[in-house]
């Protein structure tokens, strides 16, 4: 079933997410939503320090969160081309 992503590019909060860094906020955002403690346990198990900024994660890591957060193979290629990760 995955995470439903399609329902999150509609909202009035995506729309002005103009940039990578702005579109990989409301990404997080959302899935900190959806289940804060599930991303707090896979950013802490890819990132043991800091949280890069978002627009700096790589195709890798948008994967392995995603999946771990319970997104659908194709939601995991819709972020990672919205993040500008794939052609």
């Amino acid at each position: 079933m995955g995470l439903v992503l399609g329902a999150w590019w509609g909202e009035p909060a995506y729309k002005p997410c103009n940039t990578f860094h702005l579109r990989g906020l409301f990404i997080f955002r959302k899935l900190r939503e959806h289940d804060p403690a599930r991303l707090q346990d896979v950013l802490a198990d890819l990132y043991r320090d800091d949280v890069p900024d978002p627009q700096d994660i790589g195709t890798f890591e948008w994967q392995t969160i995603l999946a771990y957060m319970g997104a659908s193979e194709d939601e995991i290629t819709d972020v990672q081309t919205r993040m500008g990760r794939r052609k």
